[in-house]
């Protein structure tokens, strides 16, 4: 491992879903370059078992310690490997000064924003314990960064309001360079036309997405409406719907055929940091309809897309998607942009003389 810059990664949130890949991403990144510390959770112990230049603390997945006192496996932590130079936290609050720049990443936007949002009431309470964790963390915090601007002002606005300080950046999602080379390589197959959505929780809004789908269907010959994602969180008109088909789950490689061979993809959500399935559907699909929100808005401000209007709700549509107009990274270049944040924050601090 190479002791020039000692990084300490905390992703011990993370075992499913955008986290995930950024996880993993991030885990083969530096073991193929410089080697750094990983808290990880011990559900994805064999994701990683290959990577052999890092090193790994597993945390169990205790749900009570997580909500109230994160991060009580640290101390034990820092006195094993000393004081590393950058802590890096996904998600979890920079809950002491842990390392010289500790560095806070927003996993999830509702932490930060739940008004008007369709959430269980156990979800809603537990964003909001978590969201004042954050911001009494701020204060140990030199940088933060979010998947998109949007993400990244939520937490702007709550520093502000407090005359805290920090250096904020965006760090996106990135995408897998090979496998979509090899998918998009493939001639589409001719089957079915569909439609598909990613995704299940409530602000999902699965029944407005199926509600688009109707809207489109005759127009564009769609045969059914997939479904990616738990069933348990899907309403029964949803899954009694006899256009709907559902997949519980896919392998990547199965995920981006998917998308691939889609005439559209739909997401009708509320609220995203900034959505790996969508950046993926926007370099894959042939066609796409996001909901109005601003992370969406973000991903498309290359675009000139068409408006779609559904009980007094705005979509924006784009139709034959080219793929050279789309602002995005590989996951190589999302790890070395690690680097380009620590140099800004660097600089910023060095010219405000603190």
């Amino acid at each position: 491992m190479n002791r020039e810059l000692v990084w300490l990664f905390n992703f011990s949130s993370s075992w499913v879903g955008g986290g995930l890949i950024r996880t993993i991403e991030t885990v083969k990144w530096f073991d193929n370059n410089m080697g750094a510390y990983f808290i990880l959770n011990d559900r994805i112990k064999d994701k990683i078992s290959k990577y052999n230049n890092n090193k790994y603390f597993f945390v169990s997945d205790n749900k009570m310690k997580r909500l109230f006192s994160d991060g009580y496996y640290i101390p034990k932590i820092i006195a094993e490997i000393g004081r590393p130079d950058i802590y890096f936290s996904y998600g979890i609050p920079v809950f002491n000064d842990i390392a010289k720049i500790n560095w806070f990443h927003i996993s999830n936007a509702l932490t930060l924003k739940t008004e008007n949002i369709s959430l269980p009431l156990k979800t809603r309470l537990q964003m909001l314990i978590l969201k004042r964790r954050i911001i009494k963390s701020i204060k140990y915090t030199h940088i933060a960064t979010g998947e998109s601007e949007f993400s990244v002002n939520l937490l702007k606005e709550q520093v502000n309001k407090r005359n805290l300080k920090c250096h904020f950046d965006v760090l996106p999602n990135g995408y897998y360079i090979n496998p979509l080379k090899e998918i998009v390589n493939k001639k589409r197959e001719v089957l079915s036309k569909y439609a598909v959505t990613i995704g299940t929780y409530k602000y999902k809004k699965i029944k407005v997405a199926i509600e688009l789908f109707h809207q489109i269907k005759e127009a564009n010959n769609l045969k059914k409406f997939i479904i990616v994602g738990r069933t348990n969180n899907i309403p029964k008109s949803v899954i009694n719907d006899k256009f709907v088909e559902i997949k519980p789950s896919l392998s990547r490689k199965n995920l981006l055929s998917l998308l691939y061979s889609a005439e559209y993809y739909i997401s009708a959500s509320q609220i995203e940091n900034s959505s790996n399935a969508v950046l993926e559907a926007l370099l894959l699909s042939k066609n796409i309809i996001l909901s109005d929100i601003p992370s969406h808005n973000e991903m498309l401000r290359n675009f000139k897309t068409k408006k779609i209007i559904l009980n007094n709700l705005k979509f924006n549509a784009l139709e034959n998607i080219n793929n050279n107009k789309i602002d995005a990274i590989s996951w190589i270049e999302v790890s070395k942009k690690l680097f380009d944040i620590i140099n800004d924050f660097k600089q910023s601090h060095n010219s405000s003389g603190k």
